[in-house]
């Protein structure tokens, strides 16, 4: 069984046939979708995608809440106040019974390629959204590109804060999506207690830098992600991505760990249960 820990399910690009990718995700032993937020309004929609749920023979579905640093000029000062109510509404169906949906703040981080948002701008929401995580215990999921040296002087102040824990000792703060950057880095992400996740980059002819990095994750931080509709891993490239096909960058990461694919999804998929809390960590 899979965890594809890192999609955006809830994008239009699946406004059409979102029923019909829930069931070929289902098919190839997906059970359980992650659905990573980018502003308020993809925010909303996850949640309620998320606690829609569909049929008993879908995924599973979970959300994360938060602002991407493209995003990072719309946040103002209502922004933590939508998140802050989401997360109690979510924590008054798990006092009703109810298993919560709202796992994790993200996809949060700093992005310097683009520079959609002002760098400052992006440093300041990026702290701010670190407080709200800690504030209600939820682990990050951190968008990083070309901005590793800044993405870590961010993370050591809030850890020196106190802002990076949390209350289950076994419990990762985070994870840093789709990593790609540098090997030199890679230890000060897990020396910070952080996953580390991959998608269909290592698929590609010019991942090797990614694949580098897997080869050196440690098989107990790792998780693996499609970013649907992103990242289409090989050999789709070049078409819609979905969550079916995490079953290749799967493959993948079973050969680069000279592992059989039963290991990789099995011990991924504990991963991402232990990191999110939820049952079966």
């Amino acid at each position: 069984m899979w965890f594809d820990s890192h999609s955006h399910l809830q994008d239009s690009a699946f406004d059409l046939d979102r029923s019909e990718v829930l069931e070929r995700a289902a098919a190839a032993a997906v059970t359980r979708i992650l659905l990573a937020t980018s502003d308020l309004d993809d925010s909303r929609s996850a949640y309620a995608l998320a606690l829609t749920q569909g049929q008993d023979k879908w995924p599973r579905l979970y959300t994360s809440l938060g602002y991407h640093p493209h995003e990072a000029d719309s946040w103002n000062s209502s922004s933590a106040g939508e998140i802050a109510n989401m997360i109690a509404a979510d924590r008054l169906r798990r006092e009703a019974g109810q298993e919560a949906v709202i796992v994790a703040i993200g996809e949060i981080g700093l992005d310097y390629h683009y520079m959609l948002s002002p760098a400052a701008t992006q440093r300041q929401v990026f702290r701010q959204q670190l407080e709200i995580a800690a504030e209600y215990d939820l682990p990050v999921i951190i968008h990083m590109r070309e901005a590793s040296e800044d993405t870590l002087e961010v993370l050591r102040a809030a850890r020196r804060q106190g802002l990076l824990h949390r209350s289950r000792a076994d419990a990762e703060i985070g994870v840093v999506h789709c990593y790609s950057d540098s090997l030199a880095v890679l230890p000060d992400f897990l020396d910070m207690g952080f996953m580390i996740g991959f998608d269909g980059p290592i698929t590609f002819k010019k991942g090797e830098e990614a694949r580098r990095a897997l080869a050196a994750t440690p098989l107990e931080r790792l998780l693996l992600e499609t970013d649907a509709p992103y990242l289409t891993p090989s050999p789709f490239r070049g078409q819609r991505n979905e969550s079916s096909y995490l079953t290749f960058v799967g493959e993948k990461a079973a050969e680069i760990k000279a592992l059989s694919l039963e290991e990789i999804a099995q011990q991924t998929t504990k991963n991402a249960l232990r990191l999110f809390s939820l049952p079966g960590s």
